[in-house]
């Protein structure tokens, strides 16, 4: 919903590690050609209104257009990298 009402490419990606014993959120998310100015103030916005909705702190990446791997059928939208065992 916060991409859509901004403005931004519905390909995206969330990747969940653990650091230190902390979960964290990094938001990749695939910038329109016309949105590459100011891309660290925009970052800034997303994750505020990330957390606003969501209540969790993440860190978001404008990162550029088809940089996000494509698949073949559903794409993968959650990568968890934490090692749990």
């Amino acid at each position: 919903t916060v991409l859509i009402n901004k403005g931004y490419s519905l390909n995206y990606q969330i990747e969940v590690d653990r650091v230190n014993n902390t979960d964290t959120l990094d938001i990749n998310i695939e910038m329109k050609p016309e949105q590459s100015e100011n891309i660290p103030a925009e970052e800034k916005k997303l994750a505020s209104a990330i957390k606003t909705m969501l209540g969790i702190s993440p860190k978001v990446h404008l990162v550029p257009e088809k940089s996000i791997t494509r698949s073949e059928g559903k794409a993968v939208r959650v990568v968890d990298k934490r090692k749990l065992h």
